[in-house]
């Protein structure tokens, strides 16, 4: 998922190791955390920072972790993706994308579409899309999250249209190398 979002939008050039890795075990602390089996101390304190940051928002909006690091593989797009957490929140079953770096904007809203996608047929169910902004000190008068929902009827279809172009580009030798995807991703 992230090599064609990257590969038609670009937008990693430049982005600090650093910011890649606090994002990875800021994804290992909430999962470990929502299924109970956190050791805190494992821990940095940032990333203990933004823990709180979801620990608010979780009680915030009441937002129940059903499933958690879902991966799957579309048969019929082939592509495949890993998607955060499939959710309930307000009586809505859906699926939730942890983000603990800036809004990427349609970005973001395309990579939760392609996940719905993904889970949609395993379960019908799913109507909710959210992407959980996490920052701690910013979003919800310093509370430090901001859940934004999507609802655009064209996400997915966007989303393909930047698939279908991403594989064109692929399939005809223009994109040459491949970037290694780091686990959690």
């Amino acid at each position: 998922m992230t090599d064609i979002l990257q590969g038609e939008l670009g937008g990693f050039d430049g982005f600090p190791e650093s910011a890649a890795v606090r994002g990875h075990e800021v994804h290992k602390a909430i999962q470990f955390y929502t299924e109970n089996d956190i050791n805190e101390e494992g821990f940095t304190p940032e990333v203990l920072s933004y823990l709180e940051c979801y620990k608010r928002a979780k009680k915030h909006h009441g937002i129940k972790t059903l499933q958690n690091e879902i991966m799957r593989y579309h048969p019929k797009y082939l592509y495949a993706g890993r998607c955060d957490a499939v959710v309930e929140i307000g009586g809505v079953k859906g699926i939730v994308d942890y983000k603990s770096g800036a809004p990427a904007g349609a970005r973001d809203r395309w990579q939760i579409a392609a996940y719905h996608e993904l889970l949609k047929a395993e379960i019908p169910e799913l109507k909710g899309r959210w992407n959980l902004y996490l920052k701690p000190g910013k979003y919800a008068d310093g509370l430090g999250f901001n859940l934004v929902e999507h609802t655009g009827k064209r996400d997915f279809l966007e989303f393909l249209a930047l698939f279908s172009a991403y594989a064109i580009k692929k399939a005809e030798g223009f994109i040459k190398e491949k970037r290694k995807i780091t686990q959690g991703e």
